[in-house]
Parts: C-alpha cells; structure tokens; sequence
C-alpha cells in the first residue's frame, strides 16, 4: 500500500508540473497582450538586412539609449526579436534609423483613443465604491449572525479588490500616455531570404517574345539570328517561371538539309532582385538578374538528327511595370547550349514578356 501511495503522488507531481508551466506561460502572453492594449500606439517592424552584427549593435543601442521600458529582448545569431515602449516623438528617429540598416520588410503603425475606456473605468470605480460603502455598512450592523458577518467580509474583501483593479488599470492608461509600444524583428537575410521561411505562389501566366543573334552563325547550317514565342507560366513571386516555345530562322536556306529550322525551346529559370535596390517592390524599373535551365530541340530541314541539347542562360532584365495584376518584363541574356554545337548556337538572347494573374 505504501509504494502504491509513492506512485500516485509521484505522478500527481508530474502531470502537474507540465500544468504549471502551461498556466504560467499562458499568464505571461496574457500580461503581455494586456500591457500593449494600454498604449495608444502600437507599432510593428520587421527589417531584413545584410550586415546583421552592425545592425544588431546600432538598434540595442538605440533601445537601451531611448527606450521607456523593454519588455522582451531575445537575440539569436539570425534574428533580434524586441518588444518595448518609447516615447512617441522617438517613432521618426527609429523609421530613420531602420530604413538606413536595410529592408523594411513590415512596418505597421496602429493609434487608437483610449479616452473612452478611460471614461469607463472611472464610471466602474465610482459604481464599485458605491457597492463598497453599502457593504460596509452592512457589516457595521449589530444583528448579523456570524455566517451573515461572514458573507458580508467577503463582499467587503471582493468589492476592495476590485476597486484595485480598476484604479491600477487607470494608473497604466495614464501612465503610457504619449508613449508606443514597439514590437521589432530585426533578421539577416542571408539566413532568412525572404523574410520568412514561407514562398509566395502566384497564378501568372503569359506570353514572351525572344530573339536570339548567333555569335557564329554558319553558313549552311545556322541562319545569323532566331526569333519566336513562349509561353511563360509565373508561379512564385520570387520569381520562379517555366517557359515553352519556338524560335525560327530570320534567313531560310531550304537547299541545305542539315541546315537548323527550328529551335523547340523549354526552360526553367528564376530571378533574383539585389537588396539594395527595392527588392522587386517598385512600381517601375526593377532591376533583376536571371538564370534560366533546361534545354532545346535542334530541327533540320531533312528531319534527320534532330537531338535535344541543354542549354544556360545567364542574364540581366528590367521589370517595367510591375503591379499586383500585370507584369511588363524585359531581359538579355547569354545562350549557351552545352554540347558540341556550342560555338554555332551560343550567342545574346534578349525576351520580352507579359504576364497576368489569372
């Protein structure tokens, strides 16, 4: 019976503690929701950046020079996560500050009045000291029976409680006047590319245009220059894309039988915008550079050796205009086949492209 009576309250402890912990943390998230509702202002920022040591030193310091209370500062070597309260004329010296450290990826600015809940707290404070009045009156009474003067202790102890809370709400929402809270995320982008670890999708497709002027072109085998269409399906706002079409010759020679007619096009590529120019978040002009993978099929007039050729693109394009619906996008680009007809294929592949969210 005795190891019976250990086990029991053995596990007792243990399905406690994990129940302990969970009261606690859920306490603190609480306190912590509370406390931000006390501010006028709250504001959110998220910066992405590309010497995150620095940017780390310049922002701690600037919390530690210039904030009114830190309520949470966790570092990793990838990311700053604060929270705080600062003074509200120090909001423009803190976008100023995160604009010059790299990309804002998030920055939120929410102002609400809190008078009246203000006006509210008061109303109940004055109700609860009216309810606290009459309930001390009631215990001043000489003909209450010992469990009556029991009861009316209690809702004298309950009233009393209650007129603290109120009056220490009151204080918080009087004491955060002209102040905001700040909720910071500061990571490096080199660990966090986008930001976060999520991709974007999108729905995009569209047509492109190419023409590509051979470096070599060989006579009776290449014409100096192919142009045609592809259709470009967009997936990813990255971006990520698949293309599909055919070039033909500009000059035709039907005489030659091995001469190539035809260039059967398919290709994966994907753009990658630089940091410090936007990162593909304009309006007009951004500037990107390119790789595309994936490869061709060479046609002859004889139908004969028709083979599939692999192909890299290196390149640099210009986004004209870019919206949440349409996109006008132009690159040039480097073609090279990789195989042996690499000397007679290679040459500057430039390709305009439009595409729609569909």
């Amino acid at each position: 019976m005795l190891h019976c009576t250990n086990f029991t309250s053995s596990l007792g402890r243990f399905l406690l503690l994990p129940l302990l912990l969970l009261s606690t943390a859920t306490a603190a998230t609480a306190q912590t929701t509370d406390d931000q509702e006390s501010y006028e202002t709250q504001k959110r920022l998220s910066v992405g950046v590309t010497k995150y040591a620095e940017a780390r030193v310049a922002l701690t310091s600037f919390i530690r020079s210039r904030a009114a209370r830190v309520q949470k500062q966790e570092e990793t070597p990838e990311q700053l996560t604060a929270e705080f309260s600062l003074p509200t004329r120090e909001l423009p010296r803190l976008d100023s500050l995160t604009a010059t450290l790299g990309y804002v990826l998030e920055n939120n600015l929410n102002a609400r009045n809190l008078a009246p809940r203000l006006q509210e707290l008061r109303t109940q404070e004055q109700a609860e000291v009216a309810q606290l009045t009459r309930s001390e009156e009631r215990l001043r009474e000489a003909k209450l029976t010992k469990e009556e003067r029991q009861d009316a202790q209690e809702e004298v102890a309950r009233h009393e409680t209650r007129l603290q809370q109120l009056r220490q709400q009151q204080q918080q929402l009087t004491s955060h006047q002209g102040q905001a809270y700040v909720t910071l995320r500061l990571f490096d982008e080199i660990s966090f590319p986008t930001g976060n670890r999520r991709v974007s999708f999108v729905n995009m497709p569209g047509v492109e245009y190419g023409y590509l002027r051979l470096d070599n072109p060989k006579v009776g085998l290449t014409s100096p220059a192919y142009q045609g269409y592809a259709i470009k399906y967009l997936f990813t706002r990255g971006k990520s894309y698949f293309n599909l079409g055919v070039y033909k010759p500009t000059t035709t020679t039907k005489s030659d039988s091995a001469f190539v007619n035809e260039l059967f096009v398919i290709n994966f590529g994907q753009d990658f915008y630089p940091r410090n120019f936007g990162r593909g978040r304009r309006r007009y002009l951004n500037l990107y550079t390119s790789y595309q993978v994936g490869g061709f099929i060479l046609n002859r007039n004889d139908d004969q050796k028709n083979e599939f050729i692999p192909n890299l693109n290196l390149g640099l394009g210009i986004e004209l205009l870019k919206t949440r619906h349409v996109l006008l996008d132009t690159k040039a680009s480097y073609f090279v086949p990789l195989n042996s007809h690499s000397r007679d294929l290679r040459g500057l592949l430039g390709q305009a492209s439009f595409n729609f969210v569909f």
